[in-house]
């Protein structure tokens, strides 16, 4: 058996997860997506390998993983799940064809598409691209005018910024939450911003524990399950009348904020998780 765990960074969860693999007993050989080349269809040494794909870079993560599944790697996450995940379109029709409650939005493709959705929606209106991560370029408009203003932005900067999902705004109380799952596992913490409606810890919001929730957990394994990710953080809104409303997913998640305040050791479970898929 061979274990890669694919980088781009080596960030504090990787050094984790590396220490975790080892403290199982677990050889592993990290590699660096940036230096390292896979040769595509190539012959996969000793006939199994699993691969844990954990580039931060959007673009790597997808295409590494598709080059070492071709060479006969179990990666996880795959390919297919991954471009799923990252596609917001994609992400919210795999969710909703899974019945999974989404936030409404409409895909939207060019400027009339965008007012066409918002207008159908109402203000304010949350227009966001369809490829992005960290809460960039996540705009809300409160009237046709800024809405207006947005779209000239995005037409500057190319037809394709135009791209995107027009989406309700969900009256959330000031936090949304992140749920990691690995496997069958979830833990969830807050992300509460009081300043901003943007609930990303990379846009100032801060992380709360949150606690354990039976129907919560259930949830997010779903979405997992619908897009295929074994290891994923899913973002859930809480809505006032409907409840949890699932946002979006991320396939290579971050937890180093989710230890910190929950305490769970995530590398661990992902080591563990691992390790049980390997002695399939």
């Amino acid at each position: 058996m061979i274990l890669l765990v694919y980088y781009s960074i080596m960030r504090w969860e990787e050094e984790r997860i590396a220490s975790a693999l080892e403290d199982l007993g677990l050889r592993y050989k990290p590699l660096d997506v940036s230096r390292e080349p896979i040769e595509i269809g190539g012959l996969l040494k000793n006939g199994r390998g699993i691969a844990i794909q954990r580039s931060v870079s959007r673009i790597a993560a997808l295409e590494s993983s598709a080059a070492l599944e071709s060479v006969g790697f179990r990666v996880i996450n795959t390919p297919i799940s991954i471009a799923m995940a990252q596609s917001k379109i994609w992400c919210l029709s795999v969710l909703a064809r899974a019945g999974i409650l989404i936030p409404r939005s409409y895909a939207s493709l060019g400027r009339e598409a965008v007012e066409k959705g918002a207008e159908i929606l109402g203000f304010p209106a949350v227009y966001k691209p369809s490829q992005g991560s960290w809460g960039r370029m996540i705009s809300m408009a409160r009237d046709r005018m800024e809405l207006r203003t947005i779209i000239d932005h995005r037409e500057a900067v190319g037809v394709e910024a135009l791209y995107g999902v027009v989406q309700e705004y969900v009256r959330k109380p000031s936090r949304d939450i992140r749920a990691t799952v690995i496997g069958d596992y979830v833990v969830s913490i807050y992300r509460v911003n009081k300043r901003h409606w943007i609930t990303n810890t990379a846009r100032g919001a801060e992380a709360m524990p949150a606690p354990r929730d039976q129907e919560l957990e259930d949830l997010a394994i779903r979405a997992s399950r619908a897009l295929g990710l074994e290891i994923a953080g899913i973002d859930i809104f809480e809505d006032p009348v409907r409840g949890y409303v699932v946002n979006e997913a991320n396939p290579v998640p971050e937890f180093k904020n989710v230890v910190r305040v929950t305490g769970v050791d995530i590398a661990r479970i992902i080591a563990e998780y691992i390790y049980t898929q390997a002695k399939r």
